[in-house]
């Protein structure tokens, strides 16, 4: 039985997950850098920087976190989020874009990893957490499909709105979570004990099995994701679909994917975590491949396929790696995870993104789809098993 003060500081993270997904810019970005004038590469490029700016800020935010408090750090971050919105919206060229972005990464690194340690730490049930940070999830991401509508038709007014105006729920998310309740940490930051934080969270996070596999399965979901994203929207116009169309088609895809957050918790309860892993994976690399394989309007249900399991696998990988963690160094290591990922996804962008001028979309599809498969199923062939009494993080012996 859920206590009412649990049930409010619950409700709270879905209005801050509904107001942190409401990001209006998601569906037209690629759109906005293609008015600016922007190749396919300068788009990808951009995409990669972007991700190897989380670097800067992803384990030392989560060492933050970890030391002076995850609400606090979380609103840091959506105040850099509404900045970072702004300063986007308002830029000409290559370059103030790409110095924008800085905002952007060191906003969602504030967030990544605190989020899910305040949740965690603050319900302290495996099972309640997965069902909670599914339903998240979905809040997010039926946000997100709210936005993919407005989103368009701010961008047919004018190609900054869709920017400009996302600054108003990011600054919502952040006035949101101070009314969390749960805040357990009252330290005392100094820059000794923040690197002392960050070594222990890092170390940990390469040397535990069940850690490193974990960040082995975020990388490629999150890198796949990454350069799908970039890629997707000129993709839905290659095969026919118009950008007015856009308005119900990206709501869509969005709401598979959240669909697959808010299933996620049951579907473990349902067939367990070694199954979902097996068939989620597999089936992923299957549908992004088919999806570029077909090259038409049917791709479309192929795309809505990997993103049900997109949702599904993120939640499953959470619970997994949460499990292995000890929460005095949950966000370090869970922006040690993040780190990894945002690495893999820029490597696979500035790849990528040399090749996708020269092959085309479908192709790039085709391959992601090979990769994921590839990749996957060396994961699962190397997944450790799981012991009746999971390791957890002790600094005395790193």
């Amino acid at each position: 039985m859920i206590d009412k003060t649990t049930s409010k500081d619950i409700f709270i993270y879905y209005l801050f997950s509904f107001c942190l997904g409401f990001y209006i810019a998601n569906g037209t970005t690629v759109l906005f850098e293609r008015v600016l004038g922007f190749s396919y590469s300068q788009v990808f490029i951009l995409g990669a920087f972007y991700m190897l700016m989380f670097i800067l800020f992803e384990v030392p935010s989560g060492a933050f976190a970890d030391l002076l408090g995850r609400k606090k750090t979380i609103a840091l971050g959506c105040l850099l989020l509404t900045l970072g919105a702004i300063t986007s919206g308002l830029s000409n060229n290559f370059w103030q874009l790409f110095l924008s972005f800085f905002l952007w990464a060191a906003g969602f690194s504030c967030i990544s990893g605190a989020s899910e340690a305040l949740l965690y730490d603050r319900l302290k049930d495996e099972e309640q957490y997965a069902k909670v940070l599914g339903k998240s999830k979905f809040y997010f991401l039926g946000a997100t499909a709210l936005a993919a509508i407005v989103g368009p038709m701010l961008f047919a007014q004018d190609f900054r709105y869709p920017y400009l105006f996302s600054a108003v729920p990011f600054l919502a998310a952040g006035i949101a979570i101070l009314f969390f309740s749960s805040e357990d940490i009252k330290g005392k930051f100094t820059l000794r004990e923040h690197l002392n934080q960050i070594k222990i969270g890092g170390q940990f996070a390469f040397k535990n099995k069940f850690i490193l596999w974990a960040m082995g399965a975020l990388a490629l979901t999150f890198a796949i994701w990454y350069n799908l994203s970039n890629s997707f929207q000129p993709f839905l116009q290659d095969i026919g679909f118009t950008i007015k169309e856009f308005s119900f088609l990206l709501p869509a895809i969005f709401l598979a994917q959240a669909a697959g957050g808010f299933f996620a918790g049951s579907l473990l309860k349902a067939l367990g975590e070694t199954k979902i892993f097996i068939l989620g994976i597999l089936l992923f690399g299957i549908s992004v491949g088919l999806a570029g394989y077909l090259g038409i309007k049917l791709s479309l249900v192929f795309i809505l396929s990997y993103s049900f399991l997109l949702g599904i696998l993120q939640t499953v990988i959470s619970v997994y790696a949460n499990r292995h963690i000890e929460s005095s160094h949950r966000a370090t290591v869970i922006s040690v995870q993040s780190m990894a990922a945002t690495v893999s996804a820029a490597l696979t962008l500035f790849l990528f993104g040399f090749l996708t001028d020269k092959i085309g979309l479908s192709k790039l599809f085709i391959i992601l789809g090979g990769l994921a498969l590839g990749v996957g199923v060396l994961l699962l062939i190397f997944k450790p098993r799981e012991t009746s009494d999971p390791p957890v993080l002790d600094a005395n012996r790193l």
